[in-house]
């Protein structure tokens, strides 16, 4: 039986991979490259793998060759919060081609928690995957983000350095899901050409807004979708609105005494 630890470089699969180190006596460290991870988080998964030993085995998607925005281009749009395909193509399926090319059974353990969003808390601590073909095992479902950071402490193992910059999660750069709140604080920081040079390149090759129609307000939007008459916004416009705006301002940006969400710089 082989046990398979999925790394991503965020709070939860770091912890998990620490979890792993303690409690399982040997496991298969896997990372998947979306093609759309900002170079930090990329160094960030080298830096936990050197230090830990863990021999990460990268995959990446066989259809998309270049990740993410191979995706969107083939798709004609970015993926949304309604249509998260790019989980699937780019995280899900690879996994799946990879673990049939294995002689063995396999369990997988994931770095979810439940307090993450309404449908992970339906998980379950251990499930059968018939996708996976494989048991799926969430030895951190009922932990709290805190706890990721201190058993990381613990270890001497720092935090992905851009929760320091105002990340809620890390990965992709940006995440379709990304708030108003996380974007503004990206904007503000060292990563903010990179953010916009990085969207602004897909939106004109995919020739497709990359932000959903109701991201901002519609008066501050230049693009106009002739089928459905509704304006929505370019990537430009979403970055002049957010740098116009006080960030007390914005929906999902509760106070807090640093950059980071979980107060890391306390």
């Amino acid at each position: 039986m082989k046990a398979i630890v999925c790394f991503s470089g965020g709070k939860d699969s770091t912890a998990l991979v620490l979890w792993a180190k303690e409690n399982l006596p040997e496991f298969t460290t896997v990372f998947c490259d979306t093609g759309w991870e900002v170079s930090i988080t990329n160094a960030y998964v080298e830096e936990v793998n050197q230090a830990l030993g863990l021999g990460v085995i990268t995959l990446r998607s066989q259809k998309y060759e270049n990740g993410f925005v191979d995706l969107c281009v083939l798709k004609g749009r970015a993926p949304s919060a309604k249509a998260r395909f790019c989980t699937e193509a780019l995280k899900v399926r690879p996994m799946i081609d990879w673990l049939k090319t294995l002689d063995d059974e396999v369990t997988v353990y994931q770095g979810i928690r439940a307090d993450e969003s309404e449908s992970r808390s339906r998980m379950l601590p251990r499930q059968w995957s018939d996708d996976y073909d494989a048991w799926i095992e969430r030895p951190l479902l009922s932990w709290t983000a805190e706890q990721c950071f201190a058993l990381a402490a613990k270890w001497g193992i720092k935090p992905n350095p851009l929760y320091l910059l105002g990340a809620k999660r890390v990965g992709c750069f940006p995440c379709v899901m990304v708030n108003m709140g996380e974007l503004k604080a990206y904007l503000k920081g060292p990563l903010a050409g990179e953010l916009k040079d990085r969207l602004r390149s897909l939106e004109k090759l995919v020739a497709h807004n990359f932000f959903e129609p109701t991201y901002i307000p519609a008066r501050f939007c230049t693009g106009f979708d002739v089928k459905s008459q509704k304006p929505f916004p370019w990537c430009d416009d979403v970055f002049r609105y957010l740098e116009s705006v006080d960030e007390n301002q914005l929906p999902m940006f509760p106070a807090r005494s640093c950059m980071s969400v979980y107060n890391l710089c306390e």
